[in-house]
């Protein structure tokens, strides 16, 4: 069982021709001769020093709004919330380039402490910290566990793109109702599960749609050649 190298749709053993997009396939002898080189090295990652040039630009922003907030009424205040927030965008986007052997669960460990840092930074500002603990530290953790959750997915090897999709879609289905069932249980005590459910049931339809059509190659073939043909003839 072989497919088109093109378009993808699975060919007969003696097809050498594509029907759909009639590219020609490789023969038998000629499979050993591909187009690409047998073992790919992987792409390096960038040089740690990215994480550096990184910090020193979000220092720019962060020291001109402190001088900003100084000269005004000669307190630090609101340069507090720029402060938080570039530590966040730090944490996110130049610590996995800084420490490239760390695992991708330390690096989401480390993002949802500094979020939730974040947010007690917010309450203590703004005087009230109670809602952090009940409510924003779960839903930070809740966020960090989909992400998680979702690359590791992605990851998987031997498993088709419309299966992650049906998997990825599903499990964002399970977080909506995790998030509301925490905001229930913060605000009224009891879980009501309201404005979550609209949001569940597209998504599971659509996750159970996606793999009726992974599991059913008929129909699978079937719009693939529907697609190709409604994007490219």
């Amino acid at each position: 069982m072989h497919y088109c190298l093109n378009c993808g749709i699975e060919l007969a053993p003696t097809e050498d021709v594509c029907p759909l997009c009639y590219t020609h396939m490789h023969t038998k002898a000629d499979d050993t001769h591909r187009a690409y080189p047998s073992n790919c090295e992987a792409v390096p990652l960038k040089n740690p020093h990215t994480a550096l040039v990184g910090l020193i630009i979000l220092l720019i922003p962060s020291l001109c709004c402190l001088a900003i907030d100084f000269f005004n009424d000669g307190l630090i205040s609101w340069v507090l919330y720029v402060w938080g927030g570039e530590a966040c965008v730090f944490t996110y986007i130049f610590i996995p380039k800084l420490f490239r052997k760390l695992k991708i669960s330390l690096c989401l460990i480390i993002s949802s402490a500094v979020t939730v840092g974040y947010l007690f930074l917010i309450g203590y500002l703004s005087s009230s910290v109670k809602w952090v603990l009940p409510l924003g530290m779960p839903i930070t953790f809740m966020t960090g566990l989909m992400i998680f959750a979702v690359l590791r997915v992605l990851k998987i090897k031997k498993v088709s793109k419309l299966l992650k999709s049906a998997v990825i879609i599903g499990l964002a289905g399970l977080f909506v109702i995790a998030v509301e069932a925490v905001i229930d249980i913060y605000e009224l005590g009891t879980l009501t599960l309201g404005w979550a459910l609209p949001v569940l049931l597209p998504l599971a339809c659509i996750s159970a749609a996606l793999l009726y059509i992974e599991y059913n190659s008929g129909l699978k073939d079937r719009l693939q050649r529907a697609v190709y043909l409604a994007l490219y003839i």
